[in-house]
């Protein structure tokens, strides 16, 4: 009887501490997971920003145009947005000044960086950092 008893604790116990745990992550998780869905809802045939942040972050983009696009030792996308063209020019060839190439993104990838960039300094801007998160938390 004291066994079947303390099994029985010790369950009640491990469910209220998932519960607690759930409750206090969720609303975070269902942040996320809203933003993500609603702006998933809005890629179209013009690219998704949220894959397009995921490849920019993937490819250590940031790491000379800053975390959130806005310039270091290379230009900010944050104030003159490129359009597609240009992004897909300097994606394939990259720049004298210093870009190197990314022969390996394909059309779609450029897409989506291209949608990325024009999500800049709106309310639709992804900010997450977490890329390899199927859906990012921060």
């Amino acid at each position: 009887m004291k066994f079947v008893f303390s099994v029985g604790l010790l369950a009640a116990c491990t469910l209220l501490l998932v519960f607690t745990a759930v409750q206090t992550a969720r609303p975070t998780e269902l942040a996320a997971s809203a933003a993500v869905t609603a702006a998933a809802a809005r890629d179209d045939e013009n690219g998704s920003p949220i894959e397009g942040r995921r490849i920019f972050m993937r490819e250590n983009c940031y790491s000379c145009h800053g975390g959130f696009a806005g310039g270091g030792m290379c230009p900010s996308l944050r104030h003159d947005r490129p359009q597609v063209d240009d992004v897909r020019q300097v994606v394939r060839n990259g720049t004298r000044n210093g870009m190197p190439p990314f022969p390996e993104l394909t059309e779609v990838d450029v897409q989506n960086l291209c949608a990325y960039f024009q999500s800049l300094r709106t309310p639709e801007e992804p900010t997450f950092t977490h890329w390899w998160e199927p859906v990012p938390t921060q």
